[in-house]
């Protein structure tokens, strides 16, 4: 079930629980958790810095609380929107940030 929050500590605790770490889009400079694996260009980051510009920026991370899951995003309230219509529609292409 997709879960939305704007609790930095319950981001934490869900991403190190799974193994993931805080990073930031080498191309973009977009926050978000990577983890093992991850076919993406990540650049990683400490909590000190994610955490203040997470709360800065407003975001909100929308996650799946299924054991084992990975899927989650990190935004603005509208992108976090547009995330769960996509992750709702089987098939549609996900939302450009």
């Amino acid at each position: 079930m997709l879960r939305v929050t704007d609790d930095v500590l319950e981001l934490r605790r869900w991403a190190e629980s799974r193994g993931g770490w805080p990073c930031r889009d080498a191309a973009t400079g977009r926050l978000g958790i990577a983890f093992p694996g991850d076919g993406w260009d990540a650049v990683e980051i400490g909590w000190s810095e994610f955490e203040p510009t997470f709360c800065r920026g407003r975001c909100v991370f929308v996650y799946d609380d299924a054991m084992g899951s990975h899927r989650c995003f990190v935004g603005s309230e509208a992108e976090a929107r547009a995330f769960v219509s996509w992750a709702g529609a089987a098939g549609a292409p996900p939302p450009s940030p």
